[in-house]
């Protein structure tokens, strides 16, 4: 429940953050006014607030698995205004009011189209006249006069408050409501783009596909030429993915670290024939597209290189641990390899191959650092800074 609260103030639906912060400030104000009347020993208003208490409790928790907000702000007015009608009836509630009637109509403009606050609006007003007339045959010891003053006061203040909201109306919800529309509409186009640059990626893979079959049948020579294909045919469905994870999720700024991760080394795994363990843990980063890009690049040259030259007997021990960690603004890569103590490393740090260039001019590209060390295997960290 927590955690769903969260998220729907951590949205963008503003009228799901009014009515959730509504059914909070309901729960708190009626168990506040619950626990003084029990206090002050009136427990009949005691149990009243309590039920109302537990009842917010309950809407809440539904409304958290439907989303249905029209449907629950209506409910959430109703038993406002029910609620506050018995107060100005009664005289033994009226001090334990919760809302004054005509602060209700605010709502009406805030959570629905004009035309429908309009409508409720008259309906509220009627049932306070229904209600006010309740209250004067009730209060029989009170003068007429300070009765019709009251009830004067309230239905003014109520025109008062149907003009504010209107204009509210008017120049906010409905521009609102008209950047809202245009938004999606661009996050449509954007989702749009992404699958098309997808497609084209995935068509550019299918070409090398085809001229990696063809070598492959031809003279043993063009073994060098297949592998270069190949490599590069996974290049380019890195990036690819990167544009498929932006058009299948809601989020178009950025992109799960650990969920890419592991679609990428399990595409490289398939490409290659191999069942590498591999191990992320990224405590749930998402990371923007353009330092998602870079770090694809890397990921595939490193795993890439892993399952050429690290491991190449089929080891159930062989296993690839693959770290994020982020403090403030600076993220630290770490790529381990096991089972890879007996590597080279003048050779790694002195390699002209292109894998390797592309991991330190991509670095670079960051203002990042790379470090190459080994400890129960080789070992790349790679530190940078990223402003999200």
């Amino acid at each position: 429940m927590v955690k769903k609260i969260s998220q729907i103030f951590q949205s963008k639906d503003h009228k799901e953050i009014m009515l959730v912060g509504l059914f909070i400030s309901a729960i708190i104000i009626y168990s506040g006014l619950g626990l003084l009347a029990l206090y002050m020993e009136i427990y009949n208003i005691f149990y009243i607030k309590m039920t109302l208490t537990f009842i917010m409790i309950g809407l809440l928790i539904l409304y958290l698995r439907s989303y249905n907000t029209k449907l629950f702000a209506i409910i959430l007015i109703i038993i406002i205004d029910v609620e506050s009608s018995f107060a100005v009836i009664s005289k033994q509630y009226f001090e334990f009011i919760t809302i004054y009637p005509f602060l209700i109509i605010f709502g009406f403009y805030f959570f629905f189209r004009l035309k429908t606050a309009l409508l409720m609006t008259i309906v509220h007003l009627a049932y306070w006249v229904v209600a006010t007339i309740i209250r004067h045959r009730e209060l029989t010891d009170h003068p007429l006069f300070t009765l019709l003053l009251t009830d004067f006061n309230m239905f003014t203040t109520s025109i008062a408050v149907i003009i504010l909201a209107i204009f509210y109306h008017l120049s906010t919800e409905i521009p609102y409501a008209k950047l809202e529309k245009d938004d999606k509409l661009k996050a449509l186009l954007l989702k749009e783009i992404h699958h098309r640059i997808r497609n084209n990626l995935n068509v550019i893979a299918s070409i090398f596909g085809i001229q990696m079959r063809n070598l492959k049948k031809g003279v043993p020579q063009n073994s060098y030429c297949y592998d270069v294909l190949k490599e590069n045919k996974l290049r380019i469905q890195a990036i690819a993915m990167i544009h498929e994870a932006l058009y299948t999720n809601h989020n178009l700024d950025k992109v799960k670290f650990k969920s890419y991760t592991i679609a990428l080394t399990n595409l490289i795994n398939e490409a290659y024939g191999r069942e590498t363990s591999v191990k992320v843990d990224a405590n749930q980063i998402s990371l923007p597209i353009e330092t998602m890009f870079k770090l694809g690049i890397i990921l595939n040259e490193l795993f890439t290189n892993s399952i050429k030259h690290a491991f190449t007997t089929e080891d159930r021990e062989d296993q690839v641990t693959i770290t994020l960690k982020k403090e403030k603004n600076r993220y630290t890569l770490v790529y381990h390899e096991s089972n890879n103590d007996h590597v080279d490393m003048e050779k790694i740090h002195n390699s002209d191959s292109l894998g390797m260039k592309l991991i330190y001019l991509t670095v670079q590209e960051m203002d990042g650092t790379v470090d190459i060390s080994r400890n129960d295997g080789l070992i790349f960290s790679i530190e940078f800074v990223c402003a999200i």
